[in-house]
């Protein structure tokens, strides 16, 4: 949602101080400035702020969500149809804006280059870098015959030609903004996902219209509904097949994992059934097989008294010894427990539970929750306020299974995340000391 709430932000600010900036360029230049001079310092930099502020202030310029806002506006007002109230308000502006844009841009890219491209190195991330490079190549050209007294030495054809890169311009932003979040989206994040759809919605629907303005302006046809058909249709398909594709993954394991449980349990409820009418079946076999047995036993009425006085006797003098005997075993046992010592109880460090609790990571909050039984870590969950989770992400996957792991709070930083991996270890530390006993 911030980009969506950045776009409408630059549409403002491109309508209502267009004739400012185009009269007075300057100052806006200058204020452009000193905002892309604070995100470099800001990106580079560990200032505790409020996570709102962190959040959905300074993640605009850091992350550069606002600079591509105002690129989609220049690039949109390209797309409406000439002479249209629109494109009056904002073309005569239009190189005044890209420049305020080109400076918003070198201060993100500045400022994030920075702190990422070690990272990017580490992972020979060659996709994003060579993006960036060829977004900056672009770029800064044609920034500097934006201006004005440049411009007006240049030939209006070449100045035009040049200008016609802007187009690869526009189409490297959303694929360098999808470079680097869909790993985040593919992980279950729900609000990235959302910002990869508004990015390449604003973006595909720009493709749209301005292919069906360059037929109605160069061919000139009498109707345009066969091609708006197909565009908007090839527009419709490629918003589901991203969606399908940026899906988070862990969605659709849930599914499968839940399936097989559910496969498990009907195989267990066959097995205990099978095994249910095996035992019955052979307690009747057994059944029948005794009541046969007794059916050809020889009738004992012929015994005589005597035979059966004297196994009376033998009986009765049996079963009183079994009784002595039972006695006495009893009270051996009764000596032999109260002999016995019970086992002294273990002693507990820390109490059964989960404990949560917060430290400061790269420039926000990272709060965790530790799950404790029997003296042992079995599971720790972490979210961050960060601007820039991305950092939290590589520090999460690698401290928090090597934590649980050890089970100690202390474990190696991940390289390249060190502020978020030490914000890690210090909250479960955090955690642990308020969970003793």
């Amino acid at each position: 949602m911030l980009f969506l709430i950045s776009f409408l932000i630059a549409g403002a600010f491109s309508a209502f101080c267009g004739k400012a900036i185009r009269k007075y360029p300057a100052p806006f230049y200058l204020a452009a400035a000193v905002l892309s001079a604070g995100t470099a310092i800001l990106a580079n930099t560990r200032i505790p702020m409020p996570a709102f502020v962190q959040q959905n202030i300074i993640a605009l310029l850091t992350k550069g969500i606002l600079a591509a806002a105002f690129w989609a506006v220049i690039m949109w007002t390209g797309a409406l149809p000439n002479g249209s109230r629109m494109m009056k308000m904002l073309m005569p502006q239009r190189g005044q804006l890209s420049i305020f844009a080109a400076i918003l841009t070198l201060g993100h890219v500045i400022g994030l280059g920075i702190s990422m491209l070690p990272r990017w190195l580490k992972k020979a991330d060659a996709l994003n870098l060579t993006i960036c490079f060829v977004l900056m190549l672009i770029m800064l050209p044609l920034t500097v015959i934006s201006v004005q007294k440049i411009r007006r030495k240049m030939k209006a054809k070449t100045w035009k030609s040049l200008q016609r890169f802007a187009y690869f311009f526009y189409a490297l932003i959303p694929v360098h903004v999808i470079g680097l979040n869909i790993a985040k989206a593919h992980s279950g994040r729900k609000d990235v996902l959302l910002n990869l759809m508004l990015y390449l919605g604003v973006f595909l629907s720009y493709a749209v219209c301005r292919i069906n303005k360059w037929y109605q302006v160069k061919r000139k046809p009498e109707r345009l509904i066969g091609l708006k058909l197909a565009s908007w249709g090839a527009f419709l398909v490629g918003m589901i097949v991203f969606a399908a594709a940026a899906f988070p993954q862990n969605q659709t394991d849930t599914v499968q994992t839940e399936n097989a449980e559910v496969q498990e349990e009907s195989s267990q409820i066959q097995t205990t059934a099978a095994a249910v009418t095996t035992t019955f079946s052979a307690q009747k076999d057994e059944t029948f097989t005794s009541s046969g047995t007794d059916s050809t036993e020889p009738d004992t009425t012929d015994l005589t008294t005597e035979t059966t006085a004297s196994e009376e006797t033998t009986s009765a003098d049996e079963s009183s010894d079994s009784i002595e005997d039972d006695e006495s075993s009893e009270q051996n046992d009764e000596s032999e427990a109260q002999e016995e010592p019970e086992p002294p109880a273990p002693v507990r460090i820390y109490q059964n539970g989960t404990f949560t609790a917060t430290a400061y990571g790269y420039d926000g909050n990272i709060t965790v929750h530790v799950t404790i039984q029997d003296d042992r870590i079995t599971d720790i969950t972490a979210e961050t306020e960060e601007s820039d989770d991305s950092y939290f992400f590589d520090a999460k996957s690698t401290v928090i299974p090597a934590i649980i792991r050890s089970q100690a709070a202390d474990v190696d930083a991940c390289s390249g995340a060190t502020y978020s991996s030490n914000g890690i270890m210090a909250a479960v530390r955090a955690a642990l000391e308020s969970a003793r006993t």
